[in-house]
């Protein structure tokens, strides 16, 4: 688990327990396995009710926000809950990962290919054409990685 992940895990259990509550949380670690039960469930029940009536007390609180508009990052976002994901899980997010960075690549190679467009309009350009149909054959390469199809289109200049 990363730090700052941990760090968001325990502001959030500090703004919603006692020391009470954490003082019966050590005892729990004391008492037989029959008796660990029930005294589980009441500290989860306390937990409940403070956190009902810190709300009812405060209830314009919250949390620090680490989503601020145009500072979201997603990436970074499946980089902090993929520890707690089952092994299928973390695959299924490193995949959204993938073809996220994939997007990434493939909105600046459009970046690119709109730059060489502004630069050499109407066919007078390095690739003798339409700058756009750089991606016309591509149907060839999908087992290639974007960043070696971009490495290709920059070595033809």
């Amino acid at each position: 688990m990363t730090e700052n992940g941990q760090e968001k895990i325990t502001a959030f259990d500090t703004l919603f327990t006692t020391n009470q509550i954490q003082m019966l949380k050590i005892l729990l670690t004391y008492m037989e396995p029959a008796q660990q039960k029930h005294m589980a469930v009441y500290i989860k029940l306390m937990e409940l009710k403070y956190t009902i009536s810190f709300f009812k007390i405060h209830p314009s609180s919250s949390l620090p926000n680490s989503h601020s508009g145009e500072n979201f990052n997603t990436s970074r976002l499946c980089d902090e809950i993929i520890p707690f994901c089952s092994p299928a899980e973390q695959e299924k997010i490193n995949n959204i990962k993938k073809m996220m960075q994939n997007f990434e690549n493939m909105q600046e190679m459009m970046q690119m290919v709109q730059m060489m467009k502004d630069l050499f309009p109407e066919g007078e350009g390095p690739f003798g054409g339409d700058p756009s149909e750089i991606f016309s054959g591509m149907s060839g390469m999908s087992g290639m990685d974007m960043s070696q199809i971009f490495e290709m289109f920059q070595n033809k200049s």
